[in-house]
């Protein structure tokens, strides 16, 4: 069998292959999509487009139907016509929300190992993906699974515990994963974000080939870059509803690209000194031939690292650089940082500190804080639990703590979400209510683990825009970490290049 990566193959007919008639979802008391009225036809590739909160994940979970339709039609063409697929899947989708399911689960199966004493048992990433293939089906084993390893470096990845995997590589086993299903119709709800440079522009060649491929596609992106020129026709959503319906080429002539970042000016006495001075002068980090191993990988590798007062840094390196275990040597969440050489704010680590009065000087906001917190809270109540530094609100705000936590809710514009579930809000509308849970305490040290993930380009530049003020304002100090050199603030004075665990460059203000 030919590798369907590089098969070119006649266009499919053109007759229908999935058609949403008046659909309607609900999800609690609050409707998600109301009266759509949508067809795709077979050989059309879609892109789904609109603000944080427009629906666009549900109408992806109901294209699925792994949500329930309240009122009107979804007809599955496709069930009809018995070689419409050819025997292949009718439907894969991948989104953040599997990320989530992953990492949760990988993170309770560790807490067991380690309280049942056999925590040197890990899950490698090898067995999790050696499952999906055992899975599929076995025309599937040769050159196309071939590809499909390649081009996800999966053999790099298959010894690594998966608690080990950052981010990134995370979310490219997933996206193999979900590729090796061969579906018909494969739904992609954020694909690029976590992903190095090089994996976007290896994901976007081999979407353009599957699609040459006779595998239709549905895209949920933000990023204008981000959509392929294969894709034939654009959806733009808006509070439920399906505003716009057209070919990309209309799309991309009608709607206007983002506006520069623009500075937000916090409400007064948001932005305040930190609660005490923190040895005047002495570095905020000090690493010195720091190294983390998880059994016989080495995930960082002798790392001399100083930030000092006044700078603001950024972490640059490929997926698996080991940028996340960095930072989780500075937060506490790795336990490897009491067998290294590391002062934070002036005290060596183990020197009779706890966690939390390491954390009371750090805000964090990144994808593993977002996965704890699916959970029934409110937003604002999220916001409030950044004072306590915890993952959930146990103890009571006082009545400035709660002045300040709505005033970071008002400066983002997060009002109308202050009081809804956390768990029903969308990616994007998450991730900006814990930008404000890690703002609101004015934070020494502010760490951003891709924080531009899930947002549209409106809160994209609000963000951007306020980081740039809390940046230049000297109370907060800025550790950013993105692989996309157009989301990086302009404050950040510094660079720290990695590869492979390894320092390979830093950069300074002056070059």
């Amino acid at each position: 069998m030919q590798c369907p990566f590089f098969v070119t193959v006649r266009p499919m007919n053109q007759s229908p292959f999935i058609t949403f008639k008046d659909v309607a979802v609900r999800l609690g008391e609050r409707w998600v999509i109301e009266d759509a009225r949508w067809q795709i036809r077979q050989g059309e590739h879609w892109v789904i487009w609109g603000p944080n909160g427009a629906g666009k994940t549900s109408l992806a979970n109901t294209l699925m139907g792994t949500t329930a339709v309240v009122r009107g039609n979804v007809v599955r063409h496709y069930l009809e016509d018995a070689g419409g697929c050819g025997g292949r899947v009718p439907m894969a989708l991948f989104s953040a929300e599997q990320y989530h399911h992953l990492y949760q689960h990988e993170q309770l199966l560790d807490e067991m190992r380690h309280f049942s004493g056999r925590g040197g048992d890990a899950t490698r990433a090898a067995d999790w993906w050696d499952a999906a293939v055992a899975g599929a089906q076995t025309s599937k084993k040769n050159s196309f699974l071939h590809r499909i390893v390649e081009l996800f470096d999966i053999e790099r990845l298959r010894p690594k515990p998966v608690v080990a995997l950052s981010s990134g590589e995370t979310r490219k086993l997933l996206l193999a994963r979900t590729l090796l299903a061969d579906p018909c119709l494969l739904i992609l709800d954020e694909p690029f974000n976590g992903l190095d440079a090089d994996s976007q522009r290896s994901l976007t060649h081999a979407l353009t080939r599957l699609a040459q491929a006779r595998t239709q596609m549905v895209l949920i992106t933000h990023r204008r870059k981000e959509i392929a020129g294969f894709f034939s026709h654009v959806l733009e959503m808006d509070q439920g509803r399906l505003i716009w319906q057209g070919t990309r080429e209309a799309f991309l002539a009608r709607v206007v690209p983002s506006a520069p970042n623009a500075a937000i000016q916090p409400a007064g006495g948001v932005l305040r000194q930190s609660r005490e001075e923190l040895n005047d002068g002495m570095p905020l980090i000090r690493m010195a031939q720091v190294c983390v191993r998880f059994g016989e990988h080495l995930i960082l590798d002798r790392v001399d690292w100083t930030v000092r007062p006044g700078e603001n840094w950024a972490l640059i390196g490929p997926n698996g650089a080991g940028k996340s275990t960095l930072l989780a040597l500075i937060t506490g969440d790795q336990l490897q940082a009491y067998a290294n050489q590391i002062l934070l704010f002036g005290r060596p680590k183990g020197s009779g500190e706890s966690v939390w009065e390491i954390k009371q000087y750090i805000g964090f906001v990144g994808d593993t804080l977002q996965v704890r917190y699916q959970r029934a809270m409110s937003g604002l109540d999220v916001v409030c639990s950044g004072f306590f530094d915890s993952v959930g609100l146990y103890r009571h705000c006082s009545p400035d703590q709660r002045r300040r936590a709505e005033q970071w809710v008002q400066t983002l514009g997060l009002a109308d979400l202050a009081g809804q579930r956390m768990a029903r809000l969308s990616f994007g509308q998450q991730r900006l209510i814990l930008i404000a849970r890690a703002m609101v305490k004015t934070p020494r040290l502010l760490i951003l683990d891709e924080p531009c993930n899930g947002l549209d380009s409106t809160h994209r530049a609000r963000l951007l825009g306020l980081l740039e003020t809390i940046g230049r304002g000297g109370t907060t100090q800025l550790l950013y970490v993105s692989h996309r050199a157009d989301e990086i603030p302009i404050c950040i004075t510094h660079r720290l290049f990695l590869e492979r665990g390894k320092v390979v460059g830093v950069q300074g203000p002056n070059g």
